[in-house]
């Protein structure tokens, strides 16, 4: 059973464990409340937007997103729902303050302290380093290349199966979607309420931050959701969260060259034309790196080579600690040579 169209928010009622949760507010929302809807079964998340996107928000275009859902097959609505959080109603009276969304699935949280929070695809970008610096303060682990690559990989999926439904993603990015690997790798879209029909108008405006601008004037088109995968491929791999340049060494050592090229041409540009069956053949070949036994990448060498445990894709950090100690070794001992021979010892 769905809610209406339009909820009132006098019809929502906290979610009885709403404290046990901490959802931080970003982009259009100014809050994120777990709740619960007279009469409807299950729990929602209510989307509280700010005023800023209160101005700018296109209720029609907002509601036909709601009524599109609902018209779905049943098949492909289960699938929406497994996939995104799409706007499940509007939330509001005599103007809409914001939308009910599905909550991500339970092992898509992490517990931290006394509440749980969500596990965002931003966390695929830490270093062991990283992961290590924070371990005391944020339950973290760190994510070797190839569980990068399966997450990624679903995460490909599921914008390739929206546009076959005629959306574009739009503001595709690594903290717009929440995953896990356990019991296998998956994903789940966030803010949906920013994707659009193809060539048509959606419910926000379109707006990127600054690391995800589009190198072009324009709409947000299929085409641009392949570009921000792209460059979520390579911010993972190389594990930062900011990077414009490739590490053709770094990405050569878990991609092989055709993998590579596909990055290349989304890249450069965002491109005009994209080879759809070669992503997709790249993304579901991803889901076999990881098996309960072991994980492991594919190179122009090896189409199976497996790969270490806490190994990154930009090198090994306990090589690259242990080459600066010879560094400094070498340069202690140059300073002694000088020495010696400056005094005449």
């Amino acid at each position: 059973m769905n809610p209406p169209d339009v909820v009132e928010e006098a019809d929502l009622t906290p979610s009885a464990d709403a404290d046990g949760y901490y959802l931080r507010p970003g982009g259009q929302a100014r809050s994120l409340e777990p709740c619960e809807v007279g009469g409807v079964p299950g729990r929602f998340l209510f989307k509280r937007y700010d005023e800023e996107t209160l101005a700018g928000l296109d209720e029609d275009a907002l509601l036909a997103m709601v009524r599109w859902r609902r018209e779905l097959p049943r098949q492909d609505r289960a699938a929406l729902d497994r996939r995104c959080a799409w706007p499940i109603a509007a939330v509001g009276r005599d103007r809409i303050t914001g939308i009910l969304i599905r909550p991500a699935p339970e092992q898509m949280f992490v517990e931290l302290r006394d509440r749980r929070v969500p596990r965002h695809l931003d966390e695929l970008t830490r270093s062991p380093e990283r992961v290590d610096a924070l371990r005391d303060h944020y339950g973290t682990r760190y994510y070797e290349p190839p569980y990068k690559l399966a997450v990624l990989g679903r995460l490909l999926s599921t914008v390739q199966w929206l546009h076959e439904q005629g959306y574009v993603v739009g503001d595709l990015q690594l903290r717009n979607a929440v995953f896990t690997i356990d019991p296998a790798p998956a994903v789940y879209l966030l803010d949906c309420d920013s994707c659009l029909p193809v060539g048509g108008r959606g419910a926000l405006p379109e707006a990127d931050p600054e690391q995800w601008k589009l190198p072009r004037e324009g709409a947000f088109t299929p085409e641009s959701d392949y570009y921000k995968f792209a460059w979520a491929v390579v911010r993972c791999l190389q594990e930062s969260a900011e990077t414009w340049s490739l590490d053709e060494t770094a990405l050569a050592r878990v991609l092989p060259s055709r993998h590579r090229r596909l990055i290349e041409q989304c890249v450069d540009g965002a491109p005009a034309s994209v080879d759809v069956e070669r992503w997709r053949a790249a993304g579901e070949s991803w889901r076999w790196l990881v098996t309960p036994e072991r994980i492991y990448v594919e190179t122009d060498s090896n189409l199976r080579e497996a790969w270490r445990r806490g190994r990154s894709a930009v090198g090994d950090g306990s090589r690259s600690r242990h080459g600066g100690v010879v560094v400094l070794i070498v340069v202690l001992a140059a300073i002694a040579v000088v020495a010696l021979v400056t005094w005449g010892v």
